[in-house]
């Protein structure tokens, strides 16, 4: 037998394969254990955890508990009323202005000075000036356009104002006819309607 047929019938060696390791399951005593723990620390952490913070104080004890309690108390108030319950005559005032104003108004809306100051020293201020911000007022008064103090004279829209809204007395000089100085709250067109008489 020459060295090439040696060579050839030879048999060359398997590839060798690596050995599988052996995945080791853990039993459903190990898993229960493990959760159990996790849900321990997690019921201990979300019961002491907000006490300890003044938001979700605020949030738990000022808020939802109040606003359970007064729809429990009024099941069959609209959500004018309620709103109006929570949030006062700032939120009237509001709904005054959606409830008599068409709706493709366009409002010059008070500033905050206008809702935090009384129309004079004897007369009580009966805002809270909570609600003076142009994204309230928008969600209340939409679709109509709102124009706050900082746009006014600005904006393309601030030259398109159909009505002035009237607090404490404040913006009646926006309006293009004399108005009574008795009128301190309220919503004027900006030009005089045909069947308005004058002071």
């Amino acid at each position: 037998m020459s060295n090439n047929q040696r060579q050839h019938s030879a048999p060359s060696p398997a590839p060798h394969k690596p050995a599988k390791a052996k995945t080791e399951r853990r039993g459903f005593g190990t898993w229960f254990i493990r959760n159990g723990a996790l849900l321990i620390v997690a019921g201990v952490l979300i019961s002491k955890v907000p006490g300890l913070n003044q938001s979700y104080q605020w949030l738990w004890e000022g808020y939802l508990k109040s606003n359970l309690e007064a729809i429990k108390q009024y099941p069959d108030l609209s959500t004018d009323e309620k709103m109006a319950m929570k949030l006062g005559a700032d939120y009237q005032y509001l709904a005054y202005l959606r409830d008599n104003t068409p709706k493709d108004a366009v409002i010059y809306w008070p500033s905050a000075g206008d809702f935090r100051s009384a129309p004079d020293s004897t007369q009580q201020n009966p805002f809270n000036g909570k609600l003076n911000d142009k994204l309230t007022a928008v969600r209340v008064l939409y679709p109509r356009r709102v124009v706050t103090e900082n746009e006014y004279g600005k904006t393309s829209w601030s030259k398109k104002l159909t009505y002035i809204g009237i607090v404490n007395g404040h913006n009646t000089d926006k309006v293009h006819y004399p108005v009574p100085p008795q009128y301190t709250i309220g919503v004027l067109p900006v030009n005089a309607p045909q069947n308005m008489k004058q002071p």
